[in-house]
């Protein structure tokens, strides 16, 4: 459920879906247990779908991206534009995507 945005420094409270932005975040989790066996098993995989949330004023500077060691992280909005212009090397690597907002 969500309850506040999803930047760590901002404790604005979820209140209404048309303010602010809403991200929807398709993840996989592989079991930990499984991944480390020497034989060779067919893992499947769980997808779950999170939602996090950017209030009215960090969506304006904010966007958020998943980072596979650190999960769902902030970006500033200005780092993702300059990325994208540059080739995006970094999102080639698959390390770092940036979520997708819900739209209406």
């Amino acid at each position: 459920m969500l309850h506040k945005c999803a930047n760590p420094s901002c404790s604005t409270q979820f209140r209404r879906l048309r303010e602010g932005k809403l991200f929807q975040v398709e993840t996989e989790y592989f079991p930990q247990a499984l991944a480390r066996e020497s034989t060779p098993r067919k893992v499947r995989a769980s997808r779950h779908v999170e939602h996090y949330w950017l209030c009215d004023e960090c969506c304006r500077y904010l966007t958020l991206a998943f980072d596979r060691e650190r999960g769902m992280t902030t970006v500033p909005l200005q780092a993702v534009v300059l990325k994208k212009g540059a080739g995006s090397q970094a999102e080639s690597h698959g390390s770092i995507g940036q979520a997708q907002p819900v739209t209406a």
